[in-house]
């Protein structure tokens, strides 16, 4: 039998009156890659915080290496050796990479009477650290603000193994990262679990899965489901087990007319993209299709007045418009849910009612002050049509599931009544059910006649909804083409090439 690191045995956790999880449990052997996985409000994210010492469990136990511990403090599990990296990463972005390394736990010289802060020896042991996850572009002196995504990953990597590191929880680590830089990632994972280091690895990206993991362990509803070896789970057996039923894909619809709702015309900003020109049908779902760093959501931002432009006109059902902010965007028509909803779509620490009321502040008015009941009202709408699961319109938008925070975000821009829907990896970091509605609810607008421009970097989502794609690459557009007889293959294709049509 393997050694068993970390174990959990009938967890539980409540807040207020609601179970988020029941009897949960977890064994994770020495040297695995574990996976957890189910959908948004399965209990996976409840039960690596308790693991982390993040919440305190409300029953159960968990052991670590054979002996029962109590978790107190996400210092106290770093302590016993239990690391996280989140998707939202901990570190300051404004210090150096060593500083976030060791901070809380910095190293001292004995020369003199008061021990001072040994920062030679600090730059010493990062540089170590670095070295033997094989990254060569970061230095221990560099400001953490000026890394990329993928080096912050890095960092948030490098810092759990400044412990004497036993269970590493990744929560969706490939959530923000491109291609190769994914691949760079399951490198690191393959070298940690060869070091006899335990992972817990969270994911939506179910693909992924066979690549880099051992087993899988299904929660559903705040429930454990069962453990699975990873040749003995195909990607249907896990969604079944993931929704409790077989789950039928959403496909593309074609209910797009030939009547234009938007033209964008010689879009340029500098080297970011150059000369775009898109035409969006009422009705149409366009997918836009591309590489990290291709400028996709550049390019949707300066449509949208988000950002500045070098050139470009816009045109809406064959009238030119002048967009150089949001709010002239809004009061065009255009509606835009970011690819970031928890910075950019959502304010997280206010309630549902407020967060879809602020985009539509014109239409309560209501004497001096604002028609709070129609806003309510409104939100309860949205919450039955969209089927968010919630206590309802007055909880805070933190407590919920990245799925239904999404559903938030997108009732939000329909409150505003757009004509064009511009959706900016709409279902990032959200589970396959979730996605699946989200699919549902595009092709639900699609026939009510809204136009949707999807970025998306999963591919097969770009091609399962998609009605036309157009696919950039270095900031131009290399292919616009019919949703016909399309594979990944044709379209990664145009994602590489250098030739703008």
């Amino acid at each position: 039998m393997p050694d068993v690191v970390l174990k959990a045995e009938h967890v539980t956790k409540r807040f207020g009156g609601i179970t988020a999880l029941e009897n949960a449990e977890l064994e994770l052997y020495k040297g695995e890659v574990h996976a957890l996985v189910g959908a948004n409000g399965a209990g996976k994210s409840t039960l690596i915080k308790i693991i982390t010492g993040a919440y305190p469990k409300d029953e159960g136990e968990i052991y670590l290496d054979g002996k029962q511990i109590e978790v107190k403090s996400t210092f106290d599990a770093r302590e016993k050796g239990i690391s996280a990296v989140y998707q939202e990463f901990s570190l300051i972005n404004t210090v150096s990479v060593a500083e976030n390394i060791f901070m809380g736990k910095l190293l001292y010289n004995n020369l003199g009477p008061i021990p001072r802060a040994d920062w030679k020896k600090m730059h010493e042991e990062t540089q170590k650290i670095l070295d033997s996850l094989g990254v060569i572009n970061i230095k221990p002196e560099t400001i953490v603000g000026r890394l990329s995504v993928a080096q912050k990953q890095m960092v948030e990597i490098a810092k759990a193994l400044s412990n004497d590191l036993k269970v590493l929880i990744m929560d969706e680590p490939t959530a923000s990262l491109s291609d190769n830089e994914i691949d760079n990632m399951f490198k690191i994972v393959k070298d940690l679990r060869a070091k006899g280091i335990s992972i817990i690895y969270v994911s939506h990206r179910l693909e992924e899965l066979p690549i880099i993991c051992d087993r899988i362990s299904v929660y559903r509803d705040g429930h454990y489901i069962k453990t699975l070896n990873i040749e003995d789970a195909p990607k249907s057996v896990i969604i079944e087990n993931m929704v409790g039923k077989n789950m039928t894909q959403t496909e593309q619809v074609k209910c797009y007319t030939d009547e234009i709702l938007l033209e964008a015309k010689n879009f340029s900003s500098g080297k970011k993209f150059q000369n775009i020109n898109i035409t969006l049908h009422k009705g149409e779902i366009l997918g836009i299709a591309g590489l990290a760093g291709a400028g996709r959501t550049e390019f949707v931002r300066a449509l949208f007045g988000a950002d500045p432009k070098d050139s470009g006109q816009v045109f809406i059902e064959g009238k030119e418009v002048q967009i150089h902010s949001p709010r002239d965007a809004k009061k065009a028509g255009l509606g835009f849910i970011t690819e970031d909803r928890k910075e950019e779509g959502l304010i997280l620490s206010m309630n549902l009612h407020t967060n879809v009321g602020m985009a539509i502040l014109d239409q309560l008015k209501k004497g001096l002050g604002l028609d709070l009941k129609k806003e309510c009202v409104l939100m309860d709408e949205y919450i039955k049509s969209l089927s968010i699961k919630c206590r309802d319109g007055n909880q805070k938008a933190k407590a919920l599931s990245g799925g239904n925070q999404q559903k938030v975000v997108i009732a939000k821009w329909l409150a505003t009544k757009p004509k064009v829907l511009i959706m900016d990896e709409p279902t990032r970091g959200i589970d396959i059910g979730s996605k699946n509605q989200i699919y549902a609810l595009m092709n639900d607008l699609a026939k009510q006649g809204i136009g949707i421009i999807m970025i998306s970097s999963e591919l097969p989502e770009v091609l399962q909804v998609a009605n036309n794609i157009v696919v950039f690459a270095a900031g131009k557009i290399t292919g616009s083409l019919e949703n016909k007889d399309l594979t990944q293959d044709i379209l990664l294709d145009y994602a590489t090439s250098q030739k703008a049509v």
